[in-house]
């Protein structure tokens, strides 16, 4: 598969090329695309690659878990011997996959780092979480970054319209733009239109770009969501609670959007099997809980909700093959804010906050409004979080007299707000800014 370039490509090579590196683990669920991005990374940095798969060489794990000494003096010159390869700092890209098969390795990140900082080092796993609860993670010793799928930036790119990208608005209050003249809206708009079908994972968006066969995608999105329920049946114990993780997994997508309260999913032991199933996920990187903050300033976190909670899946493309939305419906539908009652749109926005260059409101997390008060029903969709300020957020369709949580926050907490529709307005109304969901955010 050719690669298709990723946002964090930058991001990597600024880490290669620091004189001292701490290892770089890689976080995210299994083919959102950390291995590609890994070997990517040698390539330009002309680092002979030595790529160790704990999942495919078991005498790998071995020469872990029988090692009395866990150095590098020790194991590195054993690594090298094993794949028929030198191993020297500066020279070679040391690439520990699918890292959550061996917990020892995870601990000799630790010693790479204090006796050989100059080698560059990598690790990738999925369900990565896991296997760091049952090792003493070496903290202050190892870098961190998250990998997502695809965002709408990248499928454009990988697309072949890299230039009807950078004709996106961004969101700039003081903007003085009216609207996107009417050609350039409609490619954009049906760009988006495959993104909502396509999705991010990359060999989804690969066969897209080949084929631009919708149902062959289809495919690939299936074959990885059962990949996903087999990976997490792993971690979880009983046939009651396999069972109902497995539930919880294929109705995600219906709580898109919607707000969700432990007790409304079940009654007794339905309730924790149905909490630790949603802990599950979350820990598997599947899914992403939306915190209700009734918060009118950063930090947002410090009035939250704990009993109260959206979702947002890893992947709007995954996530309506779990749902089984017909391809056909969204192919022609006329308001896509509106379509599979609006959670498609609402899916999209938490997807692209996660994955964009600004992220998301507070330490990668996602917020969205409740009001605190008794027999309210008011909320926001999401609450950004950007220098100092909050910027209450809605996707909706429909005419602006509809925005009435919205208004009633910024009339408490004052500021300016944000709402995302399937048009080409790009105008301010009293203090809210209006601009087009395929918008920079």
């Amino acid at each position: 598969m050719q690669y298709m370039p990723r946002t964090a490509d930058k991001q990597l090579q600024h880490w290669a090329e620091q004189q001292e590196r701490k290892p770089l683990v890689l976080r995210g669920a299994r083919q959102v695309g950390k291995t590609a991005l890994v070997r990517r990374l040698a390539s330009t940095s002309k680092l002979t690659l030595c790529e160790l798969n704990f999942e495919r060489l078991p005498r790998l794990r071995a020469l872990f878990e029988k090692a009395g000494d866990l150095s590098p003096r020790t194991l590195l010159p054993q690594i090298g011997t094993l794949l028929g390869t030198d191993i020297n700092a500066g020279q070679t890209l040391l690439f520990f996959d699918e890292i959550q098969e061996c917990p020892q390795a995870i601990t000799f990140l630790r010693y790479l780092y204090e006796d050989t900082p100059n080698l560059h080092v990598i690790a990738a796993g999925s369900l990565l979480e896991f296997a760091l609860q049952r090792v003493s993670t070496p903290v202050g010793r190892l870098s961190f970054t998250y990998v997502r799928p695809m965002s709408f930036e990248e499928f454009l790119i990988a697309t072949g319209r890299s230039g009807l990208n950078q004709q996106r608005p961004a969101l700039e209050f003081e903007s003085t733009m009216s609207q996107v003249p009417a050609a350039i809206h409609d490619a954009l708009r049906e760009a988006l239109r495959e993104y909502f079908i396509v999705g991010g994972m990359p060999a989804c968006v690969a066969e897209f770009q080949k084929t631009r066969n919708f149902f062959k995608v289809r495919e690939i999105q299936t074959d990885i969501v059962q990949t996903y329920l087999t990976d997490v049946r792993k971690y979880t114990k009983g046939d009651a609670q396999i069972t109902n993780v497995g539930e919880v997994l294929s109705n995600t997508f219906s709580f898109v959007g919607k707000q969700i309260s432990y007790t409304a999913l079940g009654h007794g032991d339905a309730i924790k099997r149905t909490k630790q199933s949603i802990h599950l996920l979350s820990q598997a990187q599947l899914v992403s809980l939306v915190r209700a903050s009734s918060a009118g300033k950063p930090p947002l976190a410090a009035e939250t909700d704990d009993k109260t909670f959206k979702l947002v899946f890893l992947d709007i493309g995954l996530g309506q093959a779990l749902a089984g939305v017909n391809v056909k419906d969204l192919l022609m539908a006329d308001d896509l804010v509106a379509t599979y009652e609006g959670r498609l749109s609402e899916q999209f926005v938490g997807q692209e906050l996660l994955a964009g260059s600004r992220g998301a409101s507070e330490g990668g997390q996602l917020f969205y409004w409740k009001r605190h008060a008794h027999g309210s029903s008011a909320e926001v969709d999401y609450l950004l979080s950007r220098e100092g300020k909050v910027i209450p957020v809605e996707v909706k369709s429909g005419a602006s007299g509809r925005l009435r949580s919205l208004h009633l926050y910024l009339d408490t907490y004052g500021g300016q707000g944000l709402c995302l529709q399937d048009t080409n307005r790009f105008e301010s109304n009293r203090n809210v800014q209006f601009l087009p969901l395929y918008s920079r955010l």
